[in-house]
């Protein structure tokens, strides 16, 4: 009975952290900056934090639903042209630089193993949306648009779509992925004691 009621109370309390990590994060979202000499669409922002937060402390599947609830958030009440290529791309983001990052710390590699994970995120996410914007995102984008592909590269300055990956896309998810990082690691360190999280070694 008393595993069964733990079991539940972890149930509960995990129905309510995973929406409220969302929330907090769709507010983060608004807190967005452009960086310079990059597309204006192009934004950093500490979304992803809550997200992480949730993967630390339920799993990786955890983490991945904060950003897609965060992500249909920002779809229902901020999107105004009512297309999800920016959702799809945040979310897809988010859940590669999440899964990379928890799944080290989970595996008892301590302080230095998340270190290492926030590092494999950051590779893991500038590849993943390298290939997702060249195959998917950016021809979708100009189909939606009903824009052709080299017509959209053009207004960026690009000749081609890898020169664009090459040249945006990959400069700015590393820098996202620094960014996070740095944010992320005190964050951790803080929190580790106080949630049960490994921080040793």
């Amino acid at each position: 009975m008393k595993v069964t009621a733990m079991r539940s109370s972890q149930a509960t309390q995990r129905l309510v952290a995973i929406p409220m990590l969302a929330a907090v994060a769709f507010v983060l979202q608004y807190l967005e900056f452009p960086v310079p000499m990059l597309p204006p669409f192009l934004k950093l922002d500490f979304s992803t934090l809550p997200a992480l937060i949730g993967g630390l402390l339920y799993g990786p599947v955890a983490g991945v639903l904060v950003e897609v609830l965060k992500n249909a958030l920002h779809m229902l009440l901020k999107n105004t042209d009512g297309l999800l290529i920016g959702e799809v791309a945040n979310v897809v983001a988010g859940a590669s630089f999440i899964l990379a990052a928890i799944y080290l710390q989970r595996r008892g590699m301590g302080k230095k193993g998340f270190a290492a994970g926030l590092v494999l995120g950051t590779v893991l996410m500038t590849a993943v949306m390298a290939v997702a914007n060249a195959y998917f995102l950016l021809p979708a984008y100009a189909a939606l648009y009903q824009v052709p592909l080299e017509q959209l590269l053009a207004q960026f300055q690009a000749d081609s779509v890898w020169s664009f990956v090459l040249y945006s896309i990959v400069p700015f998810n590393i820098l996202k992925g620094v960014v996070l990082s740095l944010a992320a690691y005190p964050l951790y360190l803080k929190l580790s004691g106080r949630l049960n999280l490994r921080a040793a070694n």
